[in-house]
């Protein structure tokens, strides 16, 4: 657990109360782990290769060198979760963890199992033989264009400090055992839950070569389309069809999930807010009540594919009624989704029902019983005051949780304190997972330092981003 001290915000509250207060609701917030199958045919990392290439943007990132420790990551944030149920601030159990989206990355079974798997207790594995860490012919002799973690073989990447890891597709590939969180969770859906790297929706071409034998670790010569995004969602086999292809042991397990059999393994699991209601409608929007809190679980994945976000008509009419429901008995309401503020802009289709940001904050600001907005999404720390837009008392705290794929990997305590005056307090504390040197955990830390760079201290966010008192004039 980071050591910072507790800094104070008070956008939303001019004066600090002096009581010890009640408190109401702890939770573990968690977001973006991105469990990832890297030997899959349906993943092109090729083009992080091209990085530097402004044109590649947009499908940025498809390749991190330490993503075959993703579930390894998980499982160490769990396990000290089980070991240690506490919330920080007030030394009292977690009511729950909740996941805000992006649990796998491609959206197939044998991640989606692998992550129910960790979160419910169970052994599981997933093997990185095959993949890009694997130096091979395919490519031509010389220098791998991969982190090749072997050390007779050169690469691209060691000479910028990676280092060499003995036996690391062997120690990644092994089977590991979870108890689970041994607490209450749920989760709401991202993006690379249900759409191949999150951006594409299911296709028929790219589903064949997903569960094929043959990987392209390189594009077909002269592939360069107009424009990257678009043709990644309307044509991704195109991206996976490639060159030099690799053989791997072809997998059924690597089709793609829906959001129904998504919804399935999570209440198999264990997941709260999910039933034979949601089953039914394909509809992942549900809520969790407890004695004084509600939380409001929004499937914010846009329907026409793309990796940002929009949230339809018909649902801001159910949240309506379930925050007027919330209202009446006198009790707090958070919203939790995958994509937030910043990244509910999705206006493919040009579809009137699909709405952005304005709509779910005006939403929210109609009922002053919403008091935060959890999300993940933008794979860093984040914490912005929304003051009611007519500058009434209240307003909403939305908190954003960094990814576990990526620095810091870390997870948020928040604990909703009543105050009183009729202040609320939401104290946030960031969570290291602890995880024992030399050990597959730690070692992604230190290739996910590397690899952000420069944007380490962005991810990170600011001082009033990460261990801190948020406090709301109700």
């Amino acid at each position: 657990m980071t050591s910072q001290p507790h800094g104070l915000r008070q956008e939303l509250c001019a004066t600090l109360p002096l009581d010890d207060g009640e408190v109401l609701l702890g939770l573990v917030h968690l977001s973006d782990t991105h469990v990832v199958d890297t030997a899959s045919p349906a993943r092109c990392e090729w083009i992080e290769l091209l990085a530097d290439d402004p044109y590649w943007k947009p499908l940025l990132h498809m390749h991190r060198p330490y993503e075959a420790l993703t579930h390894w990551v998980l499982a160490a944030h769990v396990r000290r979760l089980h070991q240690q149920p506490i919330a920080p601030w007030s030394q009292r159990p977690f009511d729950l963890a909740l996941c805000t989206g992006d649990n796998i990355d491609n959206a197939q079974a044998n991640e989606l199992q692998t992550f129910v798997k960790i979160m419910g207790g169970g052994h599981t594995a997933l093997s990185a033989y095959g993949g890009v860490h694997e130096a091979g012919h395919e490519l031509g002799g010389g220098e791998w264009p991969f982190w090749c973690p072997d050390q007779e073989q050169p690469d691209a990447w060691k000479r910028q400090g990676y280092p060499h890891v003995p036996g690391f597709v062997a120690r990644a590939s092994a089977e590991l055992h979870s108890s689970g969180l041994g607490f209450a969770w749920a989760s709401v859906p991202g993006n690379h839950d249900v759409m191949r790297q999150g951006t594409a929706l299911p296709d028929p071409a790219l589903e064949a070569i997903a569960v094929g034998e043959y990987k392209a670790l390189a594009s077909t010569p002269g592939f360069r389309p107009k424009a990257p995004l678009e043709a990644f969602v309307q044509q991704p086999a195109l991206f996976s069809r490639g060159s030099a292809l690799r053989q791997i042991a072809a997998s059924a397990q690597r089709r793609v999930v829906d959001l129904r059999e998504w919804m399935a393994a999570h209440m198999q699991a264990g997941a709260l807010g999910l039933g034979q209601a949601q089953l039914r409608s394909g509809c992942a929007d549900t809520v969790i009540d407890t004695e004084h809190v509600r939380l409001i679980l929004l499937d914010t994945n846009h329907p026409g594919g793309d990796y940002q976000g929009s949230i339809g008509a018909a649902q801001i009419a159910w949240l309506e009624e379930r925050l007027a429901e919330v209202e009446q008995d006198g009790r707090l309401a958070v919203l939790a989704s995958h994509h937030g503020s910043a990244s509910l802009t999705n206006t493919r289709g040009d579809d009137p029902e699909r709405l952005l940001a304005e709509a779910l904050t005006a939403a929210a600001h109609r009922h002053p019983c919403v008091v935060a907005w959890l999300v993940g999404h933008r794979h860093l720390h984040r914490v912005m005051a929304h003051p009611h837009p007519q500058g009434r008392t209240g307003g909403f705290w939305e908190i954003t949780t960094a990814s576990l794929i990526d620095w810091p990997a870390q997870t948020r305590a928040l604990e909703f304190i009543r105050h009183e005056g009729g202040v609320l307090e939401i104290v946030s504390t960031l969570q290291d997972h602890q995880a024992e040197p030399g050990s597959l955990a730690a070692l992604h830390g230190a290739l996910a330092l590397r690899f952000a760079g420069t944007q380490a201290r962005h991810m990170q966010g600011d001082a009033g981003d990460g261990n801190v008192r948020l406090f709301l004039q109700r």
